[in-house]
């Protein structure tokens, strides 16, 4: 107060600031509150422990869900998409010869029933394919509908009548296997099997008699079959064999004739 009892300027001047600052406090909206120490921005040093702790915590949690999302989508998707596959052939026939005895029925001829039994000779170039050479000797038998004529009609069927009988025939023949499984037998066995179809030719020895003639006559016809058959897998080496064969040749006296074969064989694969 001495200092400024003695320079009254410097008094005023100060005064007059401040008179200015206070005036300019009330005209930014009242007096500036004091600053709250709990506000106040946390130690530098703690700011980055915090700021790297967060992100690590999320990449964590994060990658958790993914895991567990990942492993229940995979279980839902294997159930979905689960198929039983034939994983490996129980018998591999590529390269090797097969020998088949059989024993078969040829049923379409109205006067007779024929009963083939042969023997069938392979190769197998691959799984697929193969080539089959077919002879049999055709057993013949009376039909019922012969039966019913000569003893109940009191007819007498002469050999004229029925002109051709069938003696003995083979083929070779392609086959082409195309499928290949394994079907359960009342859920106690597992078997393999392949179906298969083929093409080829054939030739048959036939008995003729004319009208005129009574005498039988040798005769020989060419032809072709198709086929249709499945191979029953029982081991390595050993397979039963179902087949249906349909023949055709030119029939004696015109027209064509259509044996249809059913047969049964053992395989043996060497």
């Amino acid at each position: 107060m001495y200092g400024m009892s003695k320079n009254p300027l410097v008094t005023v001047t100060v005064a007059a600031l401040l008179s200015a600052g206070a005036a300019q406090a009330q005209d930014a909206g009242g007096t500036v509150p004091p600053p709250d120490p709990a506000a106040a921005p946390a130690p530098a040093s703690d700011a980055p422990a915090a700021a790297s702790d967060a992100p690590a915590a999320s990449e964590a949690s994060a990658t958790a869900a993914e895991k567990s999302l990942e492993g229940d989508l995979n279980l839902f998707w294997g159930k979905r998409r689960q198929v039983s596959v034939v994983q490996k052939r129980l018998v591999e026939k590529d390269g090797r010869f097969e020998i088949t005895a059989y024993g078969s029925t040829i049923p379409n001829d109205d006067f007779i029933v024929y009963f083939p039994v042969g023997l069938r000779a392979g190769y197998h170039f691959s799984e697929s394919f193969s080539v089959e050479l077919s002879y049999a000797y055709a057993i013949p038998k009376q039909s019922d509908l012969t039966k019913f004529l000569e003893d109940d009609q009191g007819l007498d069927l002469k050999q004229a009548q029925i002109q051709e009988k069938l003696k003995q025939y083979g083929s070779v023949d392609v086959l082409w296997a195309p499928l290949y499984g394994k079907i359960s037998f009342l859920g106690t066995k597992l078997t393999h099997f392949e179906t298969y179809i083929g093409l080829g030719g054939s030739f048959f020895f036939t008995e003729t008699t004319k009208p005129t003639d009574p005498k039988p006559q040798a005769d020989r016809n060419p032809g072709g079959n198709a086929l249709l058959g499945f191979r029953w897998f029982i081991n390595d080496h050993f397979n039963i064999r179902t087949d249906y064969r349909h023949y055709f040749f030119q029939k004696f006296g015109g027209g064509v004739s259509i044996p249809a074969e059913f047969s049964l064989g053992l395989g043996f694969l060497i």
